[in-house]
C-alpha cells in the first residue's frame, strides 16, 4: 500500500531520512510543536509499508494515553478538524486497546498501570510519548526487546530526565523542536505561547514566566536559579568499593518517611530510597527494611531528632540508629555539604528526583532576589540525605 500525501513538520522527515540509521530517536521540545502528530504519522506511514509487524504506542497512564496520544492517533486515522485523514480502512479495538493497520498490529500501553506488562513485551518498533514521565528501567525492558528501533518524545520539563542521557549515545540521534517547526498552529495559539517570553511588555501584562518560556516556549530545560540542588545525574549501578555507606532517616506520618542509602566515594555520591511511604503507623516496618540493607550491620541510621522515642524503638530493634544533631546553623550548613559533592541518583529513586528538582530557594517577591532560606516543602528525602553527610563528613 502507498502513503498518502498529508501535510507534516519537520519532525516527520527527521524520522523519515533517520529511522533505519539509528536505534532510536528522541524529540524534546515544546509545547505544539508538531512531534506527536509527526511521530503517529509516521507510525501510520510506518505500517502502510510493511506488515506483521508490532509496534508499541504508549505512556505514564492509560487514562493521560487516552486523553492524548490515542485522541491524536484516531483522529489522524479517522480525520478530525484540522488532521487529514491518512488510512480510513482499519479496525480499533477500544476495549483491549490496540489497533491493526495493514496486518500490522499496534498496541496502546500505560507503563504505570501495569508495570509488570513491558517484561517479555516484543515489539518492532515502539514510542513513548513524553517519556520524563516514565522510569529507566521501563525504557530497558521495552529496548531490549524491540527489534527494530524507537522513537520517545517530550517536553522537558524535569530538569534531570534519564531521556535527555540518551543523546549520549552514538546510535541515539536528539532533535529539538518548538512552536516555530509547526506551521500549522492558529495566531491564538502563538500567542498564548508567546505571552510566557520574559520581556516587558509580557511582565507589565503580568503573563511572563521563564520556566514556562523555557520549557514550552523554547523546548528547553529550565534550571532556575532558585533550585538548590540543579546538578545531578543518575546511575543504575552502585561503585564496587567505596569510603563509607550510611543510611539517612527522616520522619513522617502524612508527609512521607524516607529512609535513603547514603555512599560516599572520595567527591561522588550516591543516593537511593529505600523506603518513601506516609501513614506508617508501626515502625517494626521500618526495622524490617533496614534489616533487609546489607550495609546496616557496618554503618549508622541518622534520624531526625525530632522524635527520640521511634529512635529508641529503632534501636531496642536492633538498629544502629542515631539522632542528628541540629546546632543553629545547621540547614544551611548540611545544604553546603551536600552540594560540596557530585550528586548521583538511582534511576529508580523518583521521590529523590522529584524533590530535587522541586527544593528551593525561598524569593524575595519585591526584589526577586534568592535568599539563603529553604522552602520547606520537596524535602523529605533531602533532609535524609543531609543527616548523615552533616554528621560525618
Amino acid at each position: 500500500m502507498s502513503v498518502k500525501e498529508v501535510e507534516t513538520t519537520i519532525s516527520f522527515e527527521v524520522i523519515d531520512e533517520n529511522f533505519y540509521n539509528y536505534r532510536g530517536l528522541v524529540f524534546p521540545g515544546g509545547t505544539r510543536s508538531g512531534k506527536t502528530i509527526a511521530i503517529l504519522q509516521w507510525i501510520i506511514a510506518y505500517c502502510l509499508r510493511n506488515t506483521n509487524k508490532d509496534i508499541v504506542i504508549c505512556r505514564d497512564t492509560l487514562t493521560n494515553l487516552k486523553r492524548t496520544t490515542l485522541k491524536d492517533f484516531q483522529a489522524l486515522c479517522y480525520g478530525f478538524g484540522e488532521y487529514a485523514s491518512m488510512y480510513p480502512d482499519m479496525t480499533m479495538n477500544k476495549s483491549e486497546m490496540y489497533a491493526n493497520i495493514n496486518s500490522n498490529t499496534i498496541t496502546f500501553i500505560g507503563l504505570l498501570d501495569d508495570p509488570m506488562r513491558v517484561y517479555g513485551l516484543r515489539s518492532d518498533l515502539f514510542y513513548i510519548n513524553e517519556a520524563v514521565a516514565t522510569y529507566k528501567h521501563t525504557f530497558n525492558q521495552l529496548n531490549q526487546r524491540c527489534i527494530e528501533g524507537f522513537i520517545l518524545d517530550c517536553n522537558p520539563s524535569e530538569p534531570n530526565s534519564w531521556v535527555y542521557q540518551l543523546d549520549l549515545r552514538p546510535d541515539v540521534l536528539e532533535y529539538r523542536t518548538t512552536y516555530n517547526d509547526n506551521p500549522f498552529l492558529p495566531i491564538e495559539v502563538i500567542k498564548e505561547i508567546e505571552a510566557y517570553e520574559p520581556n516587558e511588555i509580557n511582565k507589565n501584562n503580568g503573563t511572563s514566566d521563564e520556566r514556562l518560556w523555557s520549557v514550552y516556549g523554547k523546548g528547553e530545560v529550565y534550571k532556575g536559579k532558585e533550585i538548590i540542588y540543579s546538578e545531578w545525574t543518575t546511575y543504575d549501578k552502585e561503585p564496587d568499593e567505596y569510603d563509607n555507606a550510611f543510611f539517612g532517616l527522616d520522619w513522617g506520618h502524612n508527609h512521607p518517611l524516607a529512609v535513603i542509602k547514603v555512599i560516599v566515594n572520595g567527591r561522588d555520591l550516591y543516593v537511593q530510597e529505600i523506603m518513601y511511604k506516609s501513614r506508617i503507623d508501626d515502625l517494626d516496618e521500618v526495622v524490617e527494611i533496614l534489616k533487609e540493607q546489607p550495609e546496616i550491620d557496618n554503618t549508622y541510621v541518622v534520624c531526625d531528632s525530632s522524635e527520640p522515642r521511634s529512635v529508641n524503638q529503632l534501636i531496642r530493634g536492633g538498629i544502629p540508629a542515631m539522632n542528628v544533631k541540629k546546632p543553629p546553623g545547621s540547614v544551611l550548613d548540611g545544604i553546603r555539604k551536600v552540594k560540596a559533592f557530585n550528586i548521583h541518583v538511582h534511576v529508580n529513586s523518583i521521590n529523590i528526583q522529584n524533590e530535587l528538582n522541586n527544593y528551593k530557594w525561598k524569593v524575595d517577591t519585591k526584589t526577586d532576589s534568592i535568599l539563603d532560606i529553604p522552602v520547606k516543602k520537596h524535602d523529605d528525602a533531602l533532609d535524609a540525605i543531609r543527616y548523615p553527610l552533616y554528621t560525618f563528613t
